[in-house]
């Protein structure tokens, strides 16, 4: 009976412990930020837990794949009457693709919810067009933008209700630009010199926890 009894309460202890760090190991998730980007556009997230279920050793990780398509425009103001402006709302237009790759560290047995850090590599590709509008103007250029990035952040993602939830993440995006520009009456591109950019940048994404 007492060997009985000792067998019952060990594997109601293993049950327990197991139930306790099992995980939902998939969010779906859109970022609320990036339609109103100083390149806005659209994007798609799809992070996954490196193992979503017992392991103690590795359930704290998730990697995730955030895809942005950008699609956006700017406009520019062609001429004044009476110190009214009247613009152009498509002068400038912008379209490419970016992937943002990432590696996240869970300090909480309920990953892919609560605190974590990140590191991430970037990749950006797009066109930018202008079309300038005002008579004689010979300002019309199409400039091709390539942005290989890296960073490190930090953020909380948590249940809003039911299986639905809000990532708010921020940190730190090195980037390494590439451009090529196309002037009026030009038939190539010319390269113009290499640069870096560094931001502090924040984020938003709405998602499904599944």
């Amino acid at each position: 009976m007492k060997i009985i009894l000792t067998s019952f309460l060990l594997i109601s202890s293993l049950c327990s412990s197991a139930q306790t760090f099992r995980v939902s190991g998939n969010v779906l998730s859109t970022s609320l930020y990036q339609p109103f980007a100083p390149i806005g556009g659209y994007s798609l997230a799809y992070e996954r837990m490196l193992d979503p279920g017992h392991s103690r050793n590795v359930a704290q990780f998730s990697y995730k794949l955030n895809a942005i398509l950008i699609s956006d425009k700017r406009k520019s103001e062609i001429y004044r009457v009476n110190d009214q402006p009247f613009y152009d709302m498509d002068a400038f237009t912008y379209s490419g693709y970016s992937f943002v790759p990432e590696i996240k560290y869970y300090f909480t047995w309920d990953a892919p919810m609560g605190v974590y850090i990140n590191i991430f590599g970037s990749y950006l590709d797009y066109l930018e067009s202008y079309t300038d509008e005002k008579v004689g103007s010979n300002s019309d250029y199409d400039k091709k933008v390539s942005k290989l990035g890296r960073g490190i952040g930090a953020g909380i993602q948590f249940i809003l209700f039911k299986s639905f939830c809000l990532d708010v993440v921020g940190g730190y995006h090195l980037q390494d630009v590439s451009t090529k520009i196309k002037r009026l009456n030009q038939t190539e591109f010319e390269v113009l010199p290499d640069e870096s950019t560094d931001k502090i940048y924040i984020n938003l994404n709405f998602g499904i926890n599944f």
